[in-house]
C-alpha cells in the first residue's frame, strides 16, 4: 500500500533538510510552487508543511513563508561532556536504552584500543542514545572490567561521566576523536530508525584518565537528525 502524496512529499522535504541540500533559515518555495513542482493540490501540501511543522523541521511565519528551523542539538567538539548533560543543558530530553551488555575476553582490535593484553575481560556494551524520545545515537562502547568491577545495566541507562568521576572517583582526562561519514548498515539502520545505506556520521573514540590510562573505546554511530557538531577555529597569531 502507497503512502499518501502528503507524507511522500513532507519525505522528499525531509529529506533536502537532511542532507544540507536545505539548510538551516532557508525559505521554502511558496506553496503555489510547491504545488506546480509535485503537481498536487494545495491541500496537499498544506498537510506535508504542516507535517513537517510538527515534527519541528520547519516554522512557518506569516507574510513571510515558511523556513527550515534550527532543532539540532550542539555537540561542542572542544568540550568533553556526557551525552545526557550535552542534550539536557539545552534544554531537551535525553534518555539512554542499554540493549546489550556483557563481559568478553578483548579482541586484538579492542585491546590495541584500550592498551591491554589481548583476552582481558572487558565489558561490551550496546546503547540507544535518545534525543525527546528519538533515537540518534547507537553506541558500541568497550570498558576494562579491572577498572570498573561493579559496573552495571544501570549505570550505563544513566550518567556514565557521573559514575566515573563522582562514583569511582577517576578524573578524566580527554577522549581522542576521529570523525567520517558512512552508510547505515542494516542493523544500524534498524536501531536508529533510518533505511539501510542512509549517509550517517562514525566517531570513534579513546578516553583517557589523567593518568593516561584508558577507560573506554567506543563507536558511536549519529544519524544526525537532532545533532550537529560544532566547531571554532581559531587562528594563531605571534
Amino acid at each position: 500500500m502507497s503512502k499518501p502524496l502528503y507524507r511522500q512529499i513532507a519525505e522528499t522535504i525531509e529529506k533536502k533538510i537532511r542532507s544540507g541540500e536545505l539548510d538551516v533559515e532557508d525559505v521554502l518555495p511558496t506553496e503555489q510552487a510547491l504545488q506546480e513542482i509535485y503537481n498536487v493540490s494545495r491541500v496537499t501540501v498544506r498537510k506535508a508543511l504542516e507535517l513537517l511543522e510538527k515534527q519541528g523541521l520547519l516554522v512557518r511565519i506569516k507574510g513571510s513563508g515558511t523556513y527550515v528551523k534550527c532543532n539540532s542539538a550542539k555537540h561542542d567538539a572542544f568540550q568533553l561532556k556526557g551525552f545526557e548533560e550535552n542534550i539536557t543543558s539545552q534544554g531537551r530530553v535525553a534518555s539512554t536504552k542499554v540493549i546489550h551488555f556483557q563481559l568478553e575476553q578483548a579482541q586484538p582490535v579492542i585491546a590495541k584500543h584500550l592498551k591491554i593484553e589481548v583476552g582481558t575481560l572487558i565489558y561490551s556494551i550496546i546503547r540507544i542514545r535518545t534525543i525527546d524520545d528519538e533515537p540518534e545515537i547507537l553506541e558500541q562502547s568497550y570498558m576494562p572490567l579491572s577498572l570498573f568491577p561493579d559496573l552495571s545495566v544501570k549505570v550505563m541507562q544513566t550518567s556514565k561521566y557521573h559514575y566515573i568521576e563522582k562514583q569511582k572517583g577517576y578524573q578524566i582526562s580527554l577522549s581522542r576523536q576521529d570523525l567520517k561519514p558512512v552508510l547505515a548498515t542494516s542493523i544500524v539502520a534498524k536501531h536508529l530508525n533510518i533505511e539501510t545505506n542512509y549517509p550517517i556520521l562514525c566517531l570513534r573514540s579513546t578516553s583517557e584518565l589523567v593518568n593516561g590510562e584508558v577507560f573506554e573505546y567506543s563507536i558511536q554511530y549519529l544519524r544526525g537528525f537532532q545533532y550537529r557538531f560544532e566547531y571554532i577555529a581559531r587562528r594563531g597569531l605571534e
